[in-house]
């Protein structure tokens, strides 16, 4: 994919911020909708290139019976090899961590910032506060349950960036792009399917 955000990571002048944003896969069958976009957010403090994911399908069940389900990550994730330490949707103001092999703690930690039972979860790993890492990663990720008619659409929006230090924003980028399918597939194919089999009872 050719990207138009090439230039050097040159410093942006002092006091401003400036963000661009490069479409990325997009997918849409029945209720599930998915869209990536990759970008560059530069200020003062350094240059940031990730990429945001926005998840949205509708499940037939209100959402008492959705939350039940999606709030304990593990019920849903272990189907593409994502292992929680917590059960997210009980932890706020704790932290938890993911793993990518079962029964080992991972290296990758989160803080549950706010929870509300059957409405929104939203989850941070922020920087380094010395910004020292530049492979540290301020992802932001927020879950939301909206209830009509007896139906429950399910949003979920996740952002990933790493700090760049040097190169070029299209090297950066290339990163998140070689990623992307697999972020769309692992949803497409394994987490929603998986939410909606438990919701429905059919596991």
């Amino acid at each position: 994919m050719q990207t138009t955000l090439a230039t050097k990571l040159e410093p942006a002048p002092a006091g401003t911020l400036t963000l661009n944003f490069l479409e990325g896969p997009a997918y849409i069958r029945d209720d599930v909708h998915v869209r990536q976009r990759f970008f560059t957010r530069h200020s003062d403090a350094g240059t940031l290139v990730g990429k945001t994911l926005n998840v949205m399908f509708t499940i037939d069940r209100p959402a008492k019976e959705v939350w039940g389900q999606l709030k304990d990550f593990n019920l849903w994730q272990n189907s593409y090899e994502h292992y929680y330490s917590e059960v997210v949707g009980d932890s706020e103001g704790k932290t938890f961590r993911l793993s990518l092999v079962r029964d080992e703690p991972g290296p990758h930690q989160y803080k549950v910032v706010r929870v509300i039972p059957e409405h929104l979860i939203v989850i941070v790993q922020p920087l380094l506060v010395d910004g020292s890492d530049p492979g540290s990663s301020p992802d932001c990720h927020v879950f939301l349950l909206n209830e009509h008619g007896g139906k429950t659409t399910v949003t979920a929006l996740m952002e990933h960036a790493i700090r760049v230090t040097t190169g070029t924003v299209d090297e950066a980028v290339a990163r998140w792009q070689k990623i992307a399918a697999d972020s769309q597939m692992k949803w497409v194919e394994y987490f929603i399917p998986t939410l909606k089999k438990r919701v429905y009872g059919q596991t």
